[in-house]
């Protein structure tokens, strides 16, 4: 695996890590949203690196870097539409104070952030499966 493919893995993991420790505490729901969306982001980043694909410099963007998996290098994800909706949509409303968050309060529920966290780590499992076989 290669040096930055590894540092990308790493800071994924780095994003897991907190969310699983948080999620039991419906008050910062909103980080575990945030840290999980983040994990996915960055395993989709060290898919593109490790397969000699330049990582885009996008943020909030796993709708626009799934494509660049499947298209330039190959990898098809266990990823479907709702979800990547979902992951793309927690990552402002989560982060600031707006007037259009998902729920009338801008926050999501224990429940919900358990969803999203174990979206991100089936595709954390996932990411690390196919790098290190």
């Amino acid at each position: 695996m290669k040096k930055a493919t590894e540092a990308w893995l790493d800071f994924a993991h780095r994003d897991l890590e907190p969310a699983k420790l948080l999620v039991d505490h419906e008050y910062v729901s909103n980080a575990v949203l945030f840290h999980s969306q983040q994990c996915v982001e960055k395993c989709l980043k060290a898919l593109l690196e490790e397969a000699d694909v330049p990582v885009p410099h996008l943020h909030n963007s796993i709708v626009k870097l799934h494509p660049f998996l499947l298209e330039e290098a190959g990898i098809s994800l266990s990823l479907d539409e709702d979800e990547l909706d979902l992951l793309d949509a927690v990552y402002i409303d989560t982060r600031y104070p707006s007037g259009i968050g998902l729920l009338p309060s801008g926050f999501l529920a224990k429940e919900d952030a358990r969803g999203l966290l174990k979206i991100a780590e089936k595709v954390y499992r996932e990411t690390v499966t196919r790098l290190s076989g």
